[in-house]
C-alpha cells in the first residue's frame, strides 16, 4: 500500500487468528452540574451510553476494518454483555465460531464514566481466574484446526485468565512448527511462557513491569528492551512510548529505530495499544511489508487512535491520508503511498473503506491516459469531486492497441501508471487488459461511473449494471481542443517541417 515496490507484493492468503481476553467496554458520557449531597463526589447526568468490543475483540475489529479476514478465539459468559459483544463482532464480519460460552463466568465488562472529557471513574466487572483444564483443552483443539491455514497469529493477553501459561506455550510451539508469525501483547509481569514469539508489543509501563527497571530516559528503555528480548528470545520488540511514538528493536541487527509521535491532540488513549498491535500485524503478515514499514504504519495508527473518543478502529484510507501528511523523513519518503493495485489487492481496501465509512462514495472512470495533458487532469479532478475515492481503470498497453491500433500507446503502461500516481485527485490505479472495463466495474460496484461528454449514455460500458445497483452514471464536460491525438499530430506537423 505504501511504496511503489511494496504495492506489488501479493497479499497473504488465509485469515488472521486472534486469541485472547474478550472484553466489553462501556462508555457513559454526561455532564457534571452539582455535587452529591450524600458524599463529596460529582453527580453525572447521563447523556449517552455506548458499548464497544475491547481487548482481543478490539484487536479483531481493527484488523477487520483494515480488510483482513479474522477468526477470533476467546470466552464470554452466558449473559447479556456477552450477547452484546457477539452482536458487535458480527457487525464487523468477524468469525466468532470459536468463541466459547462459559456458564457461571461473566463476560468481562469495563464501564467508564466520563464528563467534560474527563474520566471520572472506571468500574470493572470480571473474573480473572484461569480457565479450567477442560476449557483449555477445547481452546487448543479449536486453534489447531485453524493454525495451518492462517496468515498469522495474534495473542492479546489482558491478564483476565483466558491465556494461561500452558495454553500460550502450546500455541507458540505449534505456530513455530508451522512457521507462523506470532505477535503478542500482554499485561503480565512474568513472560517466560512467551518465549519464542515473533514480536512483543509492550508499552513503557509494561516494559518497566516485566524487567523491574525504572525507565527514566531513552537509554533506560534501550537497555530494558534488549534485556526482555534476550529473556524471551524474541526477534522483535515494538515499544509504544505514548506521545513519544514507537521504538522498534531487532535482535538480528541489534538495531533500534525511533518513530516519533505525531499526535497533536489526545482525545482518548483507550484501545490505542490494540490498534497499534492490529496495524503492525496486518502490515507484517497480510501486506508483507518490511518490519520498518510495519512499525511506521503502526506508529501512525496510534496517532489516529488517540485522536478519537472511546474505543475506535481506523481505515486504510485514514492511515493513507496521515502518512501523506507526515511523509517528511527519509524513512517516510520510502513509504510514500503508491496507488497502483491489482484488482485482488484493491478489493480488501475498498471493503475496509465501505465498512468503516458506510456513507463514502466510490467513483470509477477508465481510459488510456496516453500522454497525460491538462484535459485529462481537469476531467479527473471533476470526477473525484463527485465522491470520496477515485479509482482509475487504466488500459494496459495490449488493451490500448486493441482500441487504437499498433502505433499506440506512445507512453508505456508503467509510466502512465506513475503519472496518474502523482495526481492528488487519484486514489487508486488498476491496470486491465480487456478491451472494456466491464469486469472491473462489476467487481468494484462503484457508486459513480464517469465518462466524458463525448459519449452518449447508451454507449457507456457498465451503465446498466451500475444503475441496477443504485449507482449513477455521469458524463463530464471535456476541455475542447485538447486531446492526445491532436498533440501527436501537432508534434508531427512541427517536426516534419
Amino acid at each position: 500500500m505504501l511504496s511503489e515496490d511494496s504495492a506489488t507484493l501479493p497479499y497473504a492468503e488465509g485469515p488472521l487468528l486472534v486469541v485472547g481476553d474478550l472484553i466489553l467496554d462501556q462508555f457513559i458520557r454526561g455532564a457534571v452540574k452539582r455535587i452529591s449531597p450524600e458524599a463529596p463526589v460529582p453527580v453525572v447526568e447521563q447523556q449517552e451510553a455506548a458499548f464497544y468490543p475491547g481487548g482481543a475483540a478490539n484487536v479483531a475489529c481493527n484488523l477487520a476494518a483494515l480488510g483482513a479476514s479474522v477468526v477470533l478465539v476467546g470466552a464470554i459468559g452466558d449473559d447479556e454483555e456477552g450477547r452484546q459483544l457477539m452482536r458487535s463482532l458480527s457487525q464487523s464480519k468477524i468469525d466468532t465460531s470459536l468463541i466459547q460460552v462459559i456458564p457461571g463466568r461473566p463476560t468481562s465488562l469495563k464501564t467508564r464514566i466520563i464528563a467534560e472529557q474527563q474520566q471520572i471513574v472506571r468500574v470493572d466487572r470480571e473474573v480473572t481466574t484461569p480457565l479450567g483444564e477442560q476449557d483449555v483443552s477445547h481452546v487448543l483443539e479449536a486453534i489447531q484446526g485453524c493454525l495451518v491455514g492462517c496468515a498469522g497469529l495474534v495473542l492479546s493477553d489482558y491478564n483476565k485468565g483466558f491465556l494461561s501459561p500452558s495454553l500460550v506455550t502450546a500455541i507458540i510451539c505449534q505456530a513455530q512448527s508451522l512457521g507462523k508469525t506470532v505477535i503478542a501483547d500482554t499485561k503480565l509481569q512474568v513472560l517466560d511462557h512467551y518465549r519464542g514469539v515473533t514480536a512483543l508489543t509492550p508499552n513503557i509501563n509494561e516494559l518497566q513491569l516485566s524487567t523491574g527497571r525504572l525507565l527514566r530516559s531513552p537509554s533506560d528503555i534501550d537497555v530494558a528492551a534488549k534485556e526482555l528480548m534476550d529473556k524471551i528470545q524474541a526477534p522483535m520488540l515494538l515499544v509504544t512510548c505514548g506521545q513519544d511514538g514507537i521504538r522498534l528493536y531487532e535482535s538480528d541487527s541489534q538495531q533500534r529505530t525511533h518513530f516519533p509521535g505525531h499526535a497533536e491532540t489526545v482525545a482518548d488513549v483507550s484501545g490505542a495499544g490494540d490498534t497499534v498491535l492490529a496495524v503492525f500485524t496486518w502490515a507484517l503478515t497480510i501486506r508483507r511489508f518490511s518490519v520498518h514499514q510495519a512499525a511506521n504504519l503502526a506508529n501512525h495508527a496510534g496517532t489516529l487512535a488517540v485522536g478519537k473518543k472511546g474505543i475506535s478502529t481506523i481505515s486504510v484510507n485514514e492511515l493513507l491520508s496521515l502518512v501523506k501528511v507526515h511523509s517528511t523523513s527519509s524513512l517516510d519518503r520510502g513509504l510514500s503511498p503508491s496507488k497502483n493495485r491489482t484488482l485482488e489487492q484493491l478489493l480488501p481496501e475498498i471493503h475496509a473503506v465501505r465498512q468503516s465509512q458506510p456513507s463514502a462514495k466510490i467513483v470509477f472512470t477508465n481510459g488510456c491516459f496516453d500522454m497525460l495533458h491538462a484535459g485529462h487532469v481537469s476531467y479527473l479532478q471533476r470526477a473525484k469531486a463527485l465522491g470520496d475515492l477515485l479509482l482509475v481503470g487504466l488500459n494496459s498497453d495490449s488493451s490500448v492497441r486493441q482500441i487504437k491500433g499498433n502505433r499506440r500507446p506512445i507512453v508505456p503502461e508503467a509510466q502512465r501508471v506513475q503519472t496518474l500516481d502523482g495526481l492528488e485527485c487519484v486514489d487508486f490505479v488498476v491496470l486491465f487488459d480487456q478491451e472494456t472495463p466491464l469486469d472491473l466495474i462489476q467487481t468494484i460496484k462503484p457508486d459513480f461511473l464517469v465518462k466524458g461528454s463525448d459519449y452518449e449514455l447508451h454507449q457507456v460500458v457498465g451503465r446498466d449494471f451500475v444503475e441496477a445497483n443504485g449507482g449513477r452514471v455521469e458524463l463530464l464536460p471535456l476541455n475542447q481542443g485538447i486531446s492526445t491525438t491532436k498533440i501527436i499530430q501537432e508534434i508531427m506537423n512541427r517536426y516534419s517541417e
